[in-house]
C-alpha cells in the first residue's frame, strides 16, 4: 500500500508529465492498434484472394479429340488423373468442368456483353479440371507436379499453356503480403521504442525533482528495489492509462469502420469474415503492452539513477 500511495502521489504532484506520458502512450498504441487491425483485416482480404488460387488443368490436345472413337478412352485418362491428384495431401478438392459448364460459366461472366457472345461459334471452349489446395503457398510446386503425370501430357499438349494457376500474379500476392508484414512490424516497434523512450524520461524527471528525498532513503538504508517500486507503479499506471485511451479510441474505429467494411456496406466489392476473438485479444495484448512499456521505462530510468 506504501507504494501504490507513493506512486500515486508522483503521478499529482508530476501531472503534466504524467499526462505527457499517457497521451504519449495512447497515441503510439493507438498507431500500433491500427497498424495491427490493418495487418488483421488485410491477412482476411489476402486470405480470401489466395483461397481463390486455383490450379486449372486444360484438355485441349487436338490428337485427342479428332476422333469421336477415343472419347470413352480420353474420359477414363481424365478420371484417373481427378483420382491421383486427389489423393495427394496437398490438394483439398478438384473439379471437373465439362465444355458445356464452361461455356455456361463464360456466358454468365459476359451477360453485360452480348456482342462477345455472338461472336462465338460453336463451343471452343476445352473440358478442364480444377485444382484447390489446403496451403494456397505450395502452388508452384504442385503446378510442376501435376506437369509430370503422362495423361496430362497427353491431354493437355503444351504444358505451359494449359496448366495455369497465374504464376506471376501469385508470386506478386506473396511477396506483398511477406513485405507488408515486415514494414507493419518495423513500424510498430519502432514506435514501442519512442513510447518507452518518453515514458524513461518523463520517470527520470520525477526522480530528479525527488532525488533529495531519494539520497536521505539511500543514508537511512533503504535499499534500491524499495526505492524503485513507487516509480515502477507509476510509469505502470501511466502506461495502462494510455492504454485504456487507446483502447477506447480503437472500440470506436473497430464498430464504425472496421465491422461496416467487413459487412461490404463501404465497398459493395469487398467484404471478408472478421472474427470479434481477435479484436478482444487485441485489446488485451495493448493493455498490457501499456503496463509493460511504463514499468520497463520507470526501470530503465532507475537503473541509470541508481547506477546498478
Amino acid at each position: 500500500m506504501y507504494f501504490i500511495k507513493e506512486a500515486l502521489s508522483s503521478f499529482r504532484k508530476n501531472i503534466v508529465q504524467s499526462i505527457a506520458a499517457v497521451t504519449t502512450v495512447a497515441l503510439c498504441l493507438v498507431v500500433i492498434g491500427l497498424i495491427l487491425m490493418v495487418m488483421y483485416v488485410g491477412g482476411e482480404i489476402i486470405e480470401g484472394i489466395e483461397k481463390k488460387v486455383e490450379i486449372e488443368i486444360f484438355f485441349d490436345n487436338p490428337e485427342t479429340i479428332q476422333s469421336s472413337g477415343r472419347v470413352t478412352a480420353r474420359m477414363d485418362k481424365i478420371q484417373e488423373i481427378e483420382n491421383t491428384v486427389r489423393a495427394w495431401s496437398e490438394v483439398s478438392k478438384v473439379r471437373y468442368v465439362s465444355k458445356e459448364q464452361a461455356l455456361d460459366k463464360f456466358k454468365k461472366d459476359f451477360q453485360y456483353n452480348p456482342e462477345v457472345i455472338q461472336n462465338i461459334e460453336g463451343n471452343p471452349l476445352p473440358d478442364s479440371l480444377r485444382v484447390s489446395l489446403k496451403n494456397p503457398r505450395k502452388v508452384d510446386a504442385v503446378a510442376n507436379r501435376l506437369k509430370t503425370i503422362q495423361y496430362v501430357k497427353d491431354l493437355a499438349g503444351d504444358l505451359d499453356k494449359n496448366v495455369q494457376y497465374g504464376k506471376d500474379t501469385v508470386k506478386r500476392l506473396f511477396a506483398v503480403t511477406r513485405w507488408v508484414s515486415i514494414a507493419a512490424g518495423g513500424f510498430a516497434a519502432l514506435l514501442i521504442f519512442v513510447s518507452l523512450v518518453l515514458i524513461t524520461n518523463t520517470i527520470r524527471l520525477a526522480i530528479f525533482a525527488r532525488r533529495k528525498e531519494i539520497g536521505i532513503m539511500r543514508l537511512v538504508g533503504a535499499s534500491n528495489w524499495f526505492i524503485r517500486w513507487p516509480f515502477i507503479l507509476e510509469g505502470m499506471f501511466e502506461g495502462f492509462i494510455g492504454a485504456g485511451v487507446a483502447i477506447l479510441i480503437l472500440v470506436g474505429i473497430w464498430r464504425t469502420l472496421f465491422t461496416n467494411l467487413a459487412s461490404g456496406k463501404v465497398l459493395a466489392f469487398l467484404s471478408f469474415q472478421i472474427d470479434q476473438t481477435a479484436f478482444i485479444k487485441l485489446i488485451l495484448l495493448l493493455a498490457l503492452s501499456g503496463a509493460v512499456i511504463g514499468s520497463a521505462g520507470s526501470f530503465i530510468a532507475l537503473r541509470r539513477f541508481l547506477k546498478v
